[in-house]
């Protein structure tokens, strides 16, 4: 064995710019193939959140549904014993109070998210 340093020219031994050439090319193709992968991720999610929509906006179609099915039922179940107009004024009563008891949730929520980003914006 002699002390020589390896000749470039030998099978086996790269150069340094042929080394970072190779380093480059790699890094390039790695980042083709991330790119690949993560448009094929982005697709078969966007294939899921719009299945994913579609299914949420059918459930609050049939949810609207069944509460006007409610609705026209308590109101047939007053009739007689309150009369036409009387369960009609019944039924409006009490939803404009469900109504109302939802604004009130909404108004204690937006107080509430006033303050804590008050808060965390140092705004009193």
């Amino acid at each position: 064995m002699s002390d020589e340093p390896p000749n470039a020219e030998e099978p086996g031994h790269e150069t340094l710019a042929e080394e970072l050439r190779a380093l480059v090319d790699e890094g390039r193709a790695m980042a083709r193939a991330e790119i690949a992968y993560q448009s094929a991720r982005l697709a078969l999610v966007g294939g899921i959140v719009g299945r994913i929509a579609g299914y949420g906006a059918l459930a609050l179609a049939l949810v609207f549904f069944a509460l006007m099915a409610l609705v026209v039922g308590i109101l047939l179940a007053l009739v007689p014993l309150l009369g036409v107009w009387g369960a009609m004024g019944a039924v409006v009563a009490a939803l404009l109070l469900a109504t109302l008891a939802a604004l009130l949730a909404i108004r204690a929520g937006l107080r509430r998210l006033r303050r804590l980003l008050g808060e965390a914006g140092g705004n009193p």
